[in-house]
């Protein structure tokens, strides 16, 4: 999901609104005085996202309601919601269909479908069902200017249990971490483990006899796409008005050069796979002497070992660290030889198809060599006939090849989605036998955030805290031996904004969560560097562009330097004191 407009509309005559406000395609700012409307617009977008804002009263008063439009996978949606403390939503989908909402725990069940985001039943803290809502997960891309800087994940309620670990697991597509319904969900696992194990054998198969077909091709699909339309091009040329009969010649020769070209080519590739081979059996042959070698040493060991008054007890051990050095280095020699003899029968396979090739291709040329010989003493109609006939042989031929090469490579696409996906399936199975917190993936991502949380780290110069970073409850950082809730002033700030980017990096790279955007109300300026906010901006800019993501920020000191494709937003209607986001109508 990406962020596109939003407006706010008024509550009677006499009610508050904004303008159409859009959203840039990297960074959005709104700079503005404290007072200026700054807090309710950014707090609206979460709001129609379905977080449980709390407005000032005069904006319950003045104004009536707003709405978002974001754009996502399956189109542009139109989010209007009521102020009011109660819940009243309504969508409009893009293909004009409305759908209206009174529940948070329904709208949030119809975002999340929307945004293709699993939803599973999870356990309160009281080991009831419940399931998780936006106003769960939408912390994690968006802090306000309360509470959203004192943690690093701060919702208006905590009833989840392990709630943080839950949503985190949610974005990443990880198995629960507390499933109500486990033996279910369990059985599910297997059979989509079992289905896909299925799904990755026959599309081996398919690749393999795939590979098996168009292994004598060379050629990618676009080359052989860009040689059909030249042929394409001499062949309209042919047929068109003019040609003459040296024309036809002219084209005979072009072929009869291609096919030369294409034979030099492959016996180019044979003789290096032969002189591979020469190499691999001379390799293979001083193995075979070092194994000699080996065997000789051990039998010299053995005879060693009979005399009694070298070794006159029986469990001695005078020779066992060789015994064990023998055994290693004979099976990796005898491994070595094993992976060279399966790369040599892979050469043979590969040059028998080249020589069936190369064959062909001399044949061809014989074939059109005598076709282009005829053509001298024919008339120029026949001739002209000979040329076409033998350019739609070449373009058939060669559209046979490209189809070959194109079903290879959909084949191997396709294997490879179907190998992650039995990657996945197969930890989600295994994350109900063993412990939850230790799922391979879970481990990897814990790595990379923390790679990325230090980056982050160092670009808001935050020089005080401990570099020896670990995790808690699978996400929390601990730094050195302290939380982030320990931590004080802008060195807690400069932690929470570090960690936020750094998760925000983790899910672009992953390409998982459906909210593509960071949504940073008002941290507290006077406590950070105007410098440190700077580098901090432009990192968030090229993670922006490299990603397809957005920043809102919203900042009273610090003023952003953007580019076309950033947006800045103003205050511009005259209030009693200062310029204001909100007028009246």
């Amino acid at each position: 999901m990406k962020l596109h407009s939003i407006q706010m509309y008024p509550n009677g005559q006499l009610g508050w609104q904004s303008d159409l406000l859009t959203f840039g395609q990297n960074i959005t700012q709104l700079f503005g005085p404290n007072g200026c409307g700054k807090t309710p617009i950014v707090q609206s977008i979460a709001y129609c996202l379905g977080y449980p804002c709390v407005f000032r009263n005069d904006i319950y008063e003045r104004c009536g309601h707003v709405v978002l439009t974001v754009d996502t996978h399956i189109g542009r949606l139109s989010i209007k919601r009521t102020y009011s403390r109660d819940t009243d939503i309504e969508v409009t989908e893009p293909s004009g269909n409305v759908q209206r909402f009174f529940d948070e725990k329904e709208y949030s069940m119809y975002l999340f479908e929307w945004l293709g985001m699993p939803v599973s039943n999870l356990v309160t803290n009281s080991n009831k069902i419940t399931a998780p809502y936006l106003a769960t997960i939408l912390p994690l891309f968006y802090l306000d200017q309360d509470d959203g800087y004192s943690e690093i994940y701060c919702p208006p309620s905590n009833f989840i249990k392990d709630q943080f670990s839950e949503m985190m697991r949610m974005i990443f597509n990880l198995p629960v971490k507390n499933s109500f319904d486990e033996k279910k969900d369990k059985i599910r696992a297997k059979e989509r483990l079992d289905y896909l194990d299925k799904q990755v054998e026959l599309h081996s198969r398919q690749v393999q006899a795939a590979n098996q077909t168009a292994t004598t091709i060379s050629k990618t699909s676009h080359e052989l796409s860009a040689e059909i339309k030249s042929l394409e091009e001499e062949l309209d040329q042919l047929k068109g008005s003019g040609a003459s009969h040296d024309d036809s010649i002219t084209v005979l020769d072009r072929l009869i050069s291609s096919h030369k070209t294409t034979v030099r080519e492959i016996s180019s590739e044979i003789a290096e796979i032969n002189k591979r081979s020469n190499s691999i059996g001379r390799i293979i042959s001083e193995i075979d002497t070092e194994i000699e070698t080996l065997n000789l040493n051990e039998e010299a060991r053995r005879v060693f070992l009979s005399f009694n008054e070298i070794c006159s007890s029986p469990n001695c051990q005078l020779f066992s660290r060789s015994s064990d050095l023998y055994s290693k280095n004979l099976l990796y020699l005898k491994d070595q030889i094993k992976d060279l003899e399966r790369n040599s029968e892979i050469d043979r396979i590969k040059s028998a198809h080249l020589n069936l090739q190369k064959s062909q291709l001399d044949e061809l040329i014989a074939s059109t060599t005598n076709a282009r010989n005829m053509a001298l003493e024919k008339s120029e109609i026949s001739a002209l006939v000979d040329a076409i006939s033998e350019l739609k042989n070449q373009i058939f031929e060669l559209q046979s090849q490209r189809s070959d090469v194109e079903k290879a490579e959909t084949l191997k696409t396709r294997h490879y989605v179907i190998l992650a996906e039995r990657e996945s399936a197969l930890n989600t199975y295994q994350s109900f036998s063993t412990d939850r917190t230790s799922i391979p993936e879970l481990i990897r991502l814990r790595s990379d955030l923390r790679q990325y949380f230090l980056g982050w780290l160092e670009k808001l110069h935050t020089s005080n805290i401990s570099r020896d970073i670990t995790f808690k409850d699978e996400f929390v950082p601990i730094l050195g031996l302290e939380t982030i809730s320990q931590l004080k002033g802008s060195t807690r700030i400069r932690a929470v904004l570090a960690y936020h980017a750094a998760l925000l990096e983790l899910i672009a790279t992953q390409k998982k969560s459906g909210f593509q955007f960071l949504i940073l109300d008002t941290p507290k300026q006077h406590e950070i560097h105007n410098d440190d906010l700077d580098r901090y901006l432009k990192a968030l800019k090229k993670l922006a562009i490299d990603h397809g993501i957005q920043i809102v920020f919203s900042t009273t000191e610090y003023h952003y330097q953007g580019d076309d494709l950033d947006t800045e937003w103003n205050p511009k209607y005259l209030g009693k004191e200062q310029k204001m986001f909100l007028t009246s109508k």
